[in-house]
């Protein structure tokens, strides 16, 4: 099964390694990012806080993409899931 992140024409998927290092580089950055935007405007904090949200909902949506990727590579997955 091929998977891929974001839409018909993203990304294929090898596995979860690529998608744990991504999010890994992303989680080294980001963090100053959230940092500089909250110092510039605290009254914005809400807003930020629903940012880190989406941010972490879209590495967990990677992550099992990553696993599913991972899992389907082998032609058994598919067979085991049809069965069910």
């Amino acid at each position: 099964m091929e998977i891929r992140m974001g839409s018909k024409k993203g990304t294929v998927l090898s596995g979860i390694d690529p998608v744990l290092a991504e999010i890994q580089q992303r989680l080294r950055a980001r963090p100053k990012e959230w940092l500089q935007a909250l110092q510039r405007n605290p009254g914005n904090f809400a807003d930020l806080e629903q940012e880190i949200h989406g941010a972490f909902a879209q590495m967990a949506d990677q992550v099992v993409a990553g696993l599913l990727a991972e899992a389907t590579a082998d032609s058994a997955f598919a067979e085991a899931a049809k069965k069910k």
